[in-house]
């Protein structure tokens, strides 16, 4: 809806409309949420995850107090798409 909204407010211009909704530096992928997290930050993550399973309060405290909870909670759903997850799984 919020598409269609900018669309009608640029006149029916879809490049006018398009530059209004994407980002002056580009779109920002859910992907790079992952960049800000280091090797060991992401070894210390799995860890915690195997201690702790989906308990994001216990592992923020116990293993990532540096890391806000939705950033803890964001990493995981990106982490399930990882090569590193579907190799735990097996």
């Amino acid at each position: 809806f919020h598409a269609m909204d900018t669309l009608h407010k640029n006149v029916y211009d879809i490049s006018k409309a398009i530059s209004a909704l994407v980002p002056q530096g580009g779109p920002v992928l859910c992907r790079d949420e992952m960049e800000e997290w280091s090797a060991s930050e992401a070894n210390l993550f799995e860890e915690a995850l195997e201690k702790y399973g989906k308990d994001f309060t216990d592992i923020q405290q116990d293993f990532l107090p540096w890391k806000s909870l939705t950033s803890i909670i964001e990493y995981y759903y990106m982490w399930k798409t990882t090569d590193r997850y579907v190799q735990q799984v097996r």
